[in-house]
């Protein structure tokens, strides 16, 4: 879960088997924020703040304790700066459409993998990466939509570098690969 697209693979034996793209991810998640304080509560506020919103009290699912902030912009009525308490509930409220479109995505590739390979994601999960994947709750909000174990990788804003750095390691392999292709 990136800031522009989500990227959903199956992997087996080494190789992709299924994968979807969609372009709900962070930055719309972001933008989801800074529309919904505009609407609710006719304060203008700016995308990276959005994004601040979204790391600092952003949740998937209800917390034991809410969590809030001070936001600070601009009065959309009267044009003088202006703050209000924003809690996790209004940021859960505000991204709850773009949360359900990865969701509903991941369960789509699901529905579409090869039965021969169910058996290995019951037993092994799904494994989320990137930025979208440290939303609290997050894992815990799609486990319960796709009812299957799903687990936050280790360092999820390092895995695609990672990934990148073990295919390099395996050069001559990949271009046997694209040349058989």
């Amino acid at each position: 879960i990136g800031g522009g697209t989500t990227e959903i693979g199956v992997i087996s034996l080494g190789g992709l088997v299924i994968s979807k793209s969609i372009r709900t991810a962070g930055d719309k998640l972001d933008m989801s924020i800074v529309n919904y304080v505009k609407e609710k509560y006719n304060l203008i506020i700016g995308e990276r703040t959005g994004e601040e919103i979204k790391i600092t009290i952003g949740s998937a699912i209800q917390l034991p304790k809410e969590l809030s902030m001070v936001v600070k912009g601009r009065d959309q009525v009267s044009g003088l700066l202006s703050r209000i308490e924003l809690t996790s509930e209004d940021v859960r409220e505000a991204m709850r459409e773009y949360l359900k479109e990865i969701a509903d995505a991941l369960k789509m590739v699901l529905e579409m993998m090869p039965p021969d390979l169910a058996s290995d994601i019951v037993e092994n999960g799904v494994v989320l990466t990137g930025g979208g994947a440290l939303i609290r709750g997050f894992d815990k909000y799609l486990s319960e939509i796709v009812r299957l174990p799903v687990y936050i990788a280790d360092e999820p804003l390092l895995a695609v570098a990672k990934g990148t750095g073990k295919a390099l390691e395996e050069i001559s392999l990949l271009q046997q690969l694209t040349n058989e292709e």
